[in-house]
């Protein structure tokens, strides 16, 4: 900005009763502003994220997170006594703020410490085996303060430290400022014997100058240490010493926390200023792009059927959104469907799931997905659906807006119906611009985001999603079988489900003048369509639709 001041684009849900986002920039006041960073990344997708987008004031997700809580040093004669308060760690203008303090306080086991701060972790709600963890911070600054970003295994309550593994994805003390560590942790290498690598900003820079993203990239037998894409620390199994065990291969939950005092960082002198906050702008964790974990058929969505009977590469976005099946009679195809409910409470919400991924310009997609109103909790008052793909560029903005019809309360219940992605927006106003059947990645686009969205204010009411696809154009050639039969020519080819496909004729090759012979929509079965015979030649295609 003209001003030299940072400021955080964000974007926001604006309430106008028309269920339109748009794009707002604005500028933290209290708070270090930070540039929104896009989640697209080449050769990677997206699998969970938190981007800490709650209320001010209001603790992280709980579905998610949970705090450890006391003293006693945590086996390095730390200070502080570990809260859960808000005063301690809180969401703050979509920052996550963990925050410590000098203060005179008597924790739950009746000691009276002099500090306090937060240590939130996602033991027993989320856990990850490998792909890259990555967070985004500006960690605090002052002689004896040691934030770090960190995970350990989740046998931990069962073997122990450090047979379980931990793995530093971020580490700083106060006396270094300008120096991040990245460091491994296991049986017979742990504490000052740790296997590990640092990274000290040129310059003479402090992180606590800026926010940096920190990653470690986790693969069978190797793990990479980055900061903002700087590779500076790689370990093998042969980077252990001798005889030592590799235990890098089972889920690890993740920590977040800012010790006060301990072995290392020493404890706070006169120099050091309190409060000091850690601020986290995000955590994502990626798994590696596999062509094989798409869906069917050319769909670049992972798990659009919700067959995994789990997320399997959705996130979750606002709340009453969950898994149904299976057994229960709720998805169209399979044993799984998605349900997303409104919240209601007089307060405009947006739920629903989203996919990202990254593209490049000129990539053109169909998206299409199936719904349903259940008739026992159909869409009431200003309740919505639709489907929405759209495409950003590398500083986070909208530069193309694709939409379905929405759905209200005046819609069809207790049946499943086809919702196609085939009205064009402006990116800037919203306002409709054009039907489109291929949805067009515009210059400058990086990365695009489908996604199932509910929307309401008052409203209620529920809606059931199956068999979501987003196809790349053209779309893959399909595997026709053909067999000559009496009476007609049996064409036979294999369909995923929710799909729609067509059986083009032309009576010459060239030039070609294809016309609709047949309609089908896939079940994840064989079709078998027969023809019947023509008096003159004719050439046949089956296409994905």
């Amino acid at each position: 900005m003209a001003d030299g001041v940072r400021a955080r684009a964000r974007f926001l849900l604006q309430r106008a009763g028309t269920g339109i986002v748009a794009l707002t920039l604005f500028c933290p006041m209290g708070l270090d502003s930070v540039a929104a960073v896009p989640p697209f990344r080449p050769g990677w997708r997206l699998v969970w994220a938190d981007e800490f987008e709650g209320p001010d004031g209001s603790r992280p997700n709980p579905e998610w997170w949970t705090f450890d809580l006391g003293g006693g040093g945590w086996g390095n004669n730390e200070l502080q006594t570990y809260t859960d308060r808000t005063r301690n760690c809180r969401i703050e203008r979509g920052l996550l703020v963990v925050e410590a303090h000098r203060e005179t306080y008597t924790g739950a086991d009746g000691i009276t410490r002099n500090y306090t701060s937060a240590r939130l972790k996602t033991q027993g709600r989320v856990a990850f085996r490998y792909g890259r963890i990555e967070a985004r911070i500006r960690v605090p600054r002052g002689q004896g303060l040691w934030p770090a970003f960190w995970m350990l295994g989740t046998n931990f309550p069962s073997v122990g430290w450090p047979q379980c593994g931990e793995i530093d994805i971020m580490e700083n003390i106060g006396r270094e400022p300008g120096t991040v560590y990245g460091t491994l942790h296991g049986p017979g290498y742990a504490g000052g014997n740790a296997v590990g690598g640092r990274y000290t900003l040129p310059h003479g820079a402090a992180l606590a100058d800026d926010f940096h993203v920190f990653a470690v990239e986790w693969e069978t037998n190797r793990m990479r240490w980055f900061i903002d894409d700087i590779l500076y620390f790689t370990a093998t199994p042969a980077s252990l010493p001798v005889g030592r065990t590799w235990v890098f291969e089972q889920p690890f939950f993740l920590i977040l926390n800012v010790a006060v005092g301990g072995n290392w960082p020493g404890s706070p002198d006169a120099t050091t200023v309190f409060p000091q906050r850690m601020l986290v702008d995000h955590v994502r964790v990626y798994e590696r792009e596999d062509p094989t974990r798409a869906g069917c058929g050319g769909n670049v969505l992972w798990n659009g059927g919700f067959e995994l009977g789990s997320w399997g590469g959705w996130l979750r976005m606002g709340t009453n959104v969950a898994l149904q099946g299976p057994g229960g009679g709720s998805a169209r195809h399979g044993g799984y469907a998605l349900r997303v409910g409104a919240s209601g409470g007089g307060v405009n919400t947006r739920s629903g799931v989203y996919q990202v991924w990254p593209v490049r310009p000129g990539e053109r997609f169909r998206a299409a997905g199936w719904t349903l109103t259940p008739a026992a909790q159909p869409l009431t008052g200003d309740s919505r659906v639709w489907l929405e793909l759209s495409f950003w560029d590398a500083e986070g903005r909208l530069r193309a807006l694709y939409r379905s019809v929405a759905l209200n309360a005046t819609a069809l219940r207790g049946h499943w119906m086809r919702l196609e992605v085939t009205n064009r927006f402006d990116p800037l106003t919203h306002a409709w611009i054009e039907g489109a059947t291929e949805l067009l990645a515009p210059a400058g686009a990086v990365g695009a985001r489908y996604e199932v969205v509910l929307e309401s204010t008052s409203g209620g009411g529920a809606a059931l999603w199956d068999d979501l696809e987003c196809v790349a154009q053209p779309s893959p050639p399909i595997a026709v079988e053909v067999d000559r039969r009496p009476e007609g020519l049996l064409v036979q080819f294999p369909t995923c489900p929710g799909a729609r496909y067509v059986v083009l004729a032309t009576p010459v090759l060239a030039p070609a003048e294809w016309s609709v012979e047949r309609w089908w929509w896939g079940d994840g079965q064989v079709a078998g369509l027969l023809l019947p015979w023509s008096s003159s030649s004719r050439f046949y295609t089956v296409q994905r639709w």
